[in-house]
């Protein structure tokens, strides 16, 4: 009858949640599962064996879960770089020959900060500090400095989504390091993250991309600490960062007011 409705298969929007889910708290425990989607811990467990057998998610050694490649055949249509990409990877591989150091383009996908577009490949100086593409929002430069310069209201919604990605009993310490390192990226006028692998030393810095007055994304460079003095840092390379986000976030402004 025309009036009647299709029903909706509750069990493939329960299996599309913790999909969801592992994306977004990748690798997502079993509690972090129930808390995000709200369902039973043993309807996430038979999701999860379904999505494992059907090659969707994987164990992430005990970690929690992970997905698998082949998540990305059902987007693969997607896949394909928006025209606004390919503006910026152009502008990120002209921003290589000034700076040397491999810069990247982030962006916010749940609790985590992913690289939308990389001059890895192009920079003069290659320095692959990860093969991964993904980073905690909460533990990296670009995350911070999103946080820093997001609205007040916003960054704490965020802040209280991403703590659920933290161990239960580091949640207070981890919600404690960020608003510190908030306070001291906004002091510094970046955010900053220091790793030692794959090689010991390496920084990453990082400043928010604009929309208007809205922080929606993050330039990061990526350099090792001892070969630059903090002088140079200061008064070359964070002026010459920032000036490619501005570039950048009127692209975004362009972008949302239609032209």
């Amino acid at each position: 009858m025309a009036g009647n409705q299709p029903q909706t298969v509750h069990a493939l929007e329960r299996g599309l949640s913790v999909l969801s889910a592992v994306n977004e708290f990748s690798p997502a425990s079993l509690s972090i599962l129930v808390d995000a989607t709200g369902l039973p811990k043993a309807t996430i467990v038979r999701l999860l064996h379904t999505l494992r057998a059907a090659g969707y998610v994987e164990r992430a050694e005990n970690k929690g879960y992970r997905l698998l490649p082949r998540v990305r055949d059902l987007f693969s249509s997607l896949d394909r770089e928006s025209a606004p990409t390919q503006i910026i990877r152009r502008m990120l591989n002209d921003f290589a020959t000034i700076v040397k150091w491999p810069a990247e383009f982030m962006v916010r996908e749940g609790a985590t900060m992913v690289i939308e577009v990389s001059n890895r490949d192009s920079a003069p100086i290659n320095l692959r500090r990860f093969e991964h593409v993904r980073f905690p929002l909460l533990h990296s430069a670009s995350g911070i400095a999103l946080l820093a310069w997001s609205k007040p209201r916003q960054r704490e919604d965020i802040i209280r989504s991403a703590l659920l990605q933290e161990k239960s009993s580091e949640r207070a310490d981890v919600a404690k390091t960020t608003r510190r390192k908030i306070s001291e990226a906004l002091a510094r006028g970046y955010g900053m993250q220091d790793y030692n692998t794959p090689i010991e030393g390496t920084r990453a810095i990082s400043v928010p991309v604009f929309a208007g007055d809205m922080a929606v994304a993050a330039m990061a460079l990526i350099f090792l600490r001892d070969a630059l003095p903090q002088s140079q840092v200061d008064t070359v390379l964070v002026p010459k960062l920032k000036e490619i986000a501005n570039s950048i976030g009127l692209q975004y402004t362009a972008l949302l007011r239609g032209r």
